[in-house]
């Protein structure tokens, strides 16, 4: 059994702040000096919200400890999570490059720690630095597959069941580079440090139904929890059931 964690890449300066991501990842010293001459180092409390969708972008947030989710609200107030943010990626990139404002919330999950740097700074930064350039490009893109990964499954999924085995097959993936994973018939145990509200947020539906739906796959074998410790039994067999007939649709 694989045991997954926080998968993020992860490097620290010598003041004991994440420089990972795929920003971060091939800057030179240099670039990582001069980045450190324009930030500004500051600390949220759970719940804080480092930008609101709809306002003017000021720069962007390097976070360095603790997560964000990044969420997007529809006219009667309904959630729905885009992505969770994790240490060494940049928050508000799309929109201190465009001069927009920001097209989603960026809420704290956790007591984070964040470098900002106004966006006339970070501008001419990645203008003097190409690898930073290169970075910030790279970032953008990976943004762009996940945002991609999340329709595809939001939209071409016939229930709940199927985006719920979507996303914890998502959750499984991505971390294989930095766990060993292998094969897709492997046991997997995942720390489950989201709610039921959240995880109903990241795939538009209600609270209520995550519930059901968690109990279904309990009793149905696909998965077990306990405490914050959810076990995928076997992952093959999750992804067999997404499409299955036999179970109404949610």
């Amino acid at each position: 059994m694989n045991t997954l964690r926080n998968p993020t890449t992860q490097n620290e300066n010598p003041k004991g702040e994440v420089i990972g991501g795929s920003f971060f990842r091939d800057l030179p010293d240099e670039a990582l000096r001069a980045f450190e001459s324009i930030k500004i180092h500051t600390n949220y409390p759970r719940g804080a919200a480092l930008f609101v969708e709809g306002e003017s972008a000021h720069g962007i947030y390097a976070l360095c400890h603790g997560r964000v989710k990044l969420l997007t609200h529809s006219a009667d107030g309904k959630a729905l999570i885009l992505r969770i943010a994790e240490p060494g990626e940049l928050l508000g990139l799309s929109a201190t490059i465009t001069g927009s404002s920001h097209e989603a919330t960026a809420e704290v999950l956790e007591n984070c720690q964040v470098n900002f740097v106004r966006g006339q700074d970070f501008l001419r930064f990645i203008r003097e630095h190409a690898d930073a350039g290169l970075g910030a490009l790279r970032q953008l893109s990976e943004n762009y597959h996940q945002a991609y990964a999340q329709i595809c499954s939001l939209g071409l999924s016939t229930s709940v069941a199927d985006k719920l085995a979507k996303l914890f097959l998502s959750w499984c993936s991505y971390p294989a580079t930095y766990t060993g994973f292998k094969g897709k018939s492997s046991s997997v145990r995942l720390k489950l440090s989201f709610s039921h509200e959240e995880i109903a947020e990241m795939i538009g539906t209600s609270r209520e139904t995550v519930t059901r739906m968690l109990k279904d796959f309990k009793e149905r074998g696909l998965i077990s929890i306990k405490g914050s410790d959810l076990t995928i039994h076997d992952r093959g067999v999750l992804e067999s059931s997404i499409g299955s007939r036999g179970r109404p649709s949610v």
